[in-house]
């Protein structure tokens, strides 16, 4: 959702520096190895910056339509995130469908772990390869190869080549405007998905 379909402007870096993580640390991983009280401030600076990244979220620019097109077509949609499942919702609401079930990081193992797609699919009655993991960053592919299910890489003007993880990607979305014609073809190619 953040960095996929909505822009929260959020600041990896300063994170890092405001917690006094190391450089590249994953977040995350990272406060979860703490205790006590380094593990509580690491909670509150991350809480603070949720906040900042709803306060100033936008949605990309594309996305309301290819949103809008993959309902049309009666495919369900949900949300994994690795952002807490109150600020998820706020920020899903600058979108004009509705996902669900969203499941955010206080509910379960998070991405890259594929335990929040298995608890989708089967919410939804169907199998990991009926289902397309869409998502902008490493955990979000590898969460979806982890679940046996194809991914989708929304690529949001990064480039191709600053990291090895995009090639976990089966489809590559370059430009959000070009989306439905995606949606398409990722259709065509698995048309068990309907």
């Amino acid at each position: 959702m953040d960095g996929t379909l909505i822009d929260s402007q959020l600041d990896f870096d300063q994170m890092r520096l405001d917690m006094n993580l190391p450089e590249n640390a994953p977040i995350l991983e990272t406060i979860e190895s703490y205790t006590g009280t380094r593990r509580q401030q690491c909670n509150r600076v991350l809480r603070r910056h949720e906040q900042n990244g709803v306060d100033n979220a936008t949605v990309f620019p594309g996305i309301p339509e290819f949103v809008e097109y993959a309902d049309s077509l009666g495919l369900k949609l949900a949300i994994v995130t690795r952002n807490l499942h109150e600020f998820a919702v706020e920020m899903l609401k600058l979108l004009p469908v509705t996902f669900s079930p969203v499941i955010g990081r206080e509910e379960g193992p998070i991405k890259p772990d594929p335990w929040a797609l298995h608890q989708i699919c089967r919410i939804w009655g169907i199998q990991p390869h009926e289902a397309v993991m869409a998502g902008d960053y490493r955990f979000d592919l590898e969460a979806g190869k982890n679940a046996g299910c194809p991914t989708l890489w929304f690529r949001q003007k990064r480039v191709v080549g600053d990291s090895d993880w995009h090639q976990l990607a089966d489809y590559t979305l370059k430009d959000n405007f070009q989306g439905k014609r995606l949606l398409d073809k990722i259709l065509e190619d698995h048309s068990d998905f309907a």
